[in-house]
């Protein structure tokens, strides 16, 4: 795998806010220079800037499941039961609702190319096929992208933006869907990864580096794993905490890695690191991450 190992292990660092608890949906902020992830069932968001790593927590809601920038200003968002758009300043400024099941929440999403957020619902008592994939558009028109979902995961786009590789946590498999730029939606699918049954871990987050390896933060599974684009698996970086949760590229010199972890599950004690973020050097930079379209 050219390029792609992480170049110096002694460099990597735990950075971010001790107290979260489930951190998830990283993201790097180009606009600030700064890593901008959440910690979703306390509906805060939390920035980490600088080469000493100070932290900010913003609460926006009581669930916050992802966030990205907005091209004309802002940011948009996925609360407990629909989309937000939030200024400058993350002050809530609208509110789209998109489903009134209290049984059910948003969990992770990205934007594509053209501008348009897709987000994950799943059930929060993670009955099999109790989610959808819901789309934002640029527009603030809400639309079903995918329909039986279990715990969505992870969207990037591979290809030229014609492939969708989505994690199903609950399957234990990422699947990549033929993809229609122009209409935003989601045709034929195959299995991309499938994990063994004796194999740690379910695919969590993810991100996409610029040689078009898949990063999978291995939930359960205490590793990030990369795979190349055939869907083999050719580099794992073990992890002192079980529950890694998502993954993104970062740093204005040196491409740097973000994982962002959850003490969910983990008894109290047992693993100090759980809920900070590891910073790691790695030899290779991520794929654009696009922003909201509006």
């Amino acid at each position: 795998m050219a390029g792609s190992n992480v170049t110096d292990a002694a460099a990597a660092r735990w950075i971010g806010d001790p107290e979260v608890d489930h951190g998830e949906g990283a993201f790097w902020d180009a606009a600030t220079g700064t890593l901008r992830h959440v910690d979703m069932l306390a509906g805060d968001l939390i920035t980490v800037a600088g080469e000493v790593a100070s932290v900010d927590r913003t609460h926006i809601a009581d669930v916050l499941s992802v966030i990205r920038r907005r091209r004309d200003g802002g940011f948009v968002a996925a609360v407990e039961r629909g989309f937000a758009l939030l200024d400058d300043d993350l002050a809530v400024v609208r509110r789209i609702p998109v489903f009134d099941d209290p049984a059910v929440r948003m969990n992770e999403g990205a934007c594509d190319a053209a501008g348009r957020l897709f987000c994950g619902s799943m059930a929060y008592d993670m009955r099999p096929g109790g989610g959808r994939v819901y789309r934002l558009d640029p527009d603030l028109s809400v639309h079903v992208a995918l329909e039986g979902v279990s715990i969505p995961n992870g969207l990037v786009w591979a290809d030229a933006g014609t492939t969708a590789l989505h994690a199903d946590t609950l399957s234990r498999e990422i699947r990549a869907y033929d993809y229609d730029p122009d209409r935003g939606t989601f045709g034929a699918s195959r299995v991309f990864v499938r994990m063994e049954d004796d194999a740690p871990g379910s695919p969590d987050g993810m991100a996409l580096d610029a040689e078009g390896g898949l990063w999978v933060a291995m939930w359960g599974g205490g590793a990030v794993h990369r795979y190349d684009a055939a869907g083999r698996l050719d580099h794992v970086m073990p992890l002192p905490v079980t529950n890694p949760t998502s993954c993104a590229f970062g740093g204005d010199g040196t491409p740097l890695l973000y994982v962002t972890t959850s003490r969910q599950g983990v008894a109290a004690g047992e693993e100090p690191l759980a809920g900070r973020v590891l910073m790691v050097p790695v030899g290779v930079r991520g794929a654009e991450v696009h922003s909201f379209g509006r």
